[in-house]
């Protein structure tokens, strides 16, 4: 029975004769040299930019390396800029009255993973769109919107 099951998990996976290669994903993140800039300066590894809420919101998802470099992302105080980097428009992280700031501003743990909600009014930022992210002296630059 367990043979079975492992050929066709075999079969499966192959790709089909005469079956082109998927294209390769697009680079969604920084370059090489800016990640390794990022975890060494502010111990923290960027995930990426995605759409999210039907494309109203934009997430910002980072994963902290060392909580003393990163604590500064996590001040209540900073305010975090989304920036368009074709036209310089600004997004804001909202805060509505009952939740408030959409985003986390608990002290930060090792090997966890965090995120902020940036307002995209009227979905103007869309898929393969390169932006910015700054939190107070941090920035994350040439992030592609997946």
């Amino acid at each position: 029975m367990l043979a079975s099951v492992a050929l066709v998990l075999t079969i499966a996976s192959s790709p089909a004769p005469g079956a082109s290669l998927p294209a390769p994903v697009d680079v969604t993140l920084p370059h090489p040299r800016e990640a390794t800039r990022l975890k060494r300066q502010w111990g923290v590894d960027v995930i990426g930019v995605r759409e999210t809420a039907a494309g109203y919101m934009l997430e910002f998802r980072y994963s902290v390396i060392d909580p003393k470099k990163a604590a500064p992302l996590f001040v209540r105080q900073t305010k975090p800029v989304l920036i368009d980097e074709a036209t310089g428009a600004q997004l804001q992280v909202p805060t509505p009255p009952k939740t408030g700031a959409l985003r986390n501003s608990n002290p930060p743990l090792a090997r966890h993973t965090y995120w902020m909600f940036f307002a995209n009014p009227g979905r103007s930022l869309k898929r393969g769109q390169r932006v910015s992210v700054v939190i107070g002296d941090f920035r994350a630059e040439h992030v592609v919107i997946r």
